[in-house]
């Protein structure tokens, strides 16, 4: 799954690239103002979203600043499940399905024509358009859809504005990057035994971790017994 938000400024290799990664059975989310300007940040005259409207089976002519957060609902025959608080923030396409299927709506006198959220089998792999600025709820509710096998992931579930982004090492071991993105200090109760790889502290299960301002922890996964998960040399 590859997201690409906002990428205002793309040469052609790149959206079509993005259009390839697709294809060969990817799973392509792309946001507002994506490939709208060529690498001179010029408007493209192609019909928005340029290089991607076959690919993502939408078009868009209309387009509005959202003063507010506008209620948002899923769609009729959409797949997407949407929280009660879910809400469009900051900008509005108005979306012509060219093929795709409608996910999300705006519940709104004027946008409601349209649809917020589609998404669109393209070769292999698929193009969800992701019309507006999801707020959090929608946001997660969209990653959920997006990658249901990711929901039962322990670290999910962190104080904001804590995150965790995963990667394994060489040897097929789980790696956790914890970033603390304010000026103030977190904690938080770790979901799985981990070891600090920076200093060699070794946490267990609800162990507290501590974040100083903009800090970052780097965490090796480990099995109960201090073993590296995915670890099979030793």
């Amino acid at each position: 799954m590859l997201f690409a938000p906002g990428l205002y400024i793309a040469g052609d290799d790149v959206l079509d690239a993005l259009s390839a990664y697709a294809r060969a059975g990817g799973h392509l989310i792309i946001g507002i103002r994506t490939g709208y300007g060529d690498t001179e940040a010029r408007a493209r005259a192609e019909v928005a979203p340029a290089r991607l409207s076959g690919a993502a089976g939408v078009t868009y002519e209309e387009y509005s600043n959202l003063t507010g957060e506008t209620p948002v609902t899923a769609a009729a025959d959409g797949a997407l499940q949407v929280p009660g608080e879910a809400r469009a923030t900051g900008w509005a396409d108005g979306l012509e399905l060219a093929g795709a299927q409608a996910l999300v709506r705006y519940c709104h006198p004027h946008f409601g024509r349209w649809p917020a959220i589609t998404t669109h089998r393209c070769g292999a792999g698929r193009v969800t358009y992701v019309g507006t600025v999801p707020n959090r709820p929608l946001a997660a509710a969209l990653a959920a859809w997006a990658s249901p096998a990711a929901a039962g992931d322990p670290w999910l579930d962190l104080p904001v504005p804590v995150t965790s982004t995963s990667a394994r090492n060489r040897y097929g071991q789980r790696l956790r990057f914890i970033h603390n993105w304010s000026w103030e200090n977190a904690d938080l109760q770790v979901p799985v035994p981990v070891t600090d790889v920076l200093d060699g502290t070794a946490l267990a299960v609800a162990d507290r971790l501590l974040l100083a301002p903009w800090d970052v922890k780097v965490l090796l996964e480990t099995a109960p017994g201090g073993r590296a998960r995915g670890d099979d040399t030793q």
